[in-house]
């Protein structure tokens, strides 16, 4: 994927903010920064728009009980959306947190969203939405 230069024109106020940004989060410079919001503004135009298939992580806090447990996991079978993995970890002696890996249109994800975090016993419920790269753009970067 080649690279293509352009230029900007910021209010000086917003371009001090964003080189902040930038050096709290171990940005090496702009150019990777601009590109993940890029990224994620594309993403979460995507997402608003509903088109195509996205992938999502749900994580939840839930009280560790039998009854919720297999509540959770009916949900997660049933759903149209497909969970391609989980995560269970026990936070304390009550509660667990999950994280569900999720792949499918926008509103099977979000159906899925409404009925795990409906569930009672669930006491946090977050979803993070992201659109599914092609291949050849994916560029992997640590930060």
């Amino acid at each position: 994927m080649s690279l293509k230069r352009f230029g900007v024109s910021v209010q000086e106020d917003l371009l001090s903010e964003f080189d902040d940004l930038i050096m709290k989060k171990g940005y090496i410079g702009r150019s990777e920064a601009i590109r993940d919001a890029m990224r994620l503004f594309i993403t979460e135009s995507e997402w608003d728009a509903g088109e195509g298939e996205m992938a999502a992580t749900l994580t939840i806090v839930y009280g560790h009980r039998p009854k919720l447990i297999s509540q959770l996991i009916r949900a997660q079978h049933q759903a149209r959306a497909t969970v391609i993995s989980t995560t269970h970890i026990h936070v304390s002696q009550s509660y667990c947190l999950e994280v569900l890996t999720i792949r499918g249109t926008r509103h099977e994800i979000e159906e899925l969203n409404r009925e795990v975090s409906g569930l009672r016993g669930v006491v946090y419920s977050k979803l993070f939405a992201f659109s599914v790269p092609e291949d050849d753009e994916h560029e992997h970067h640590h930060h």
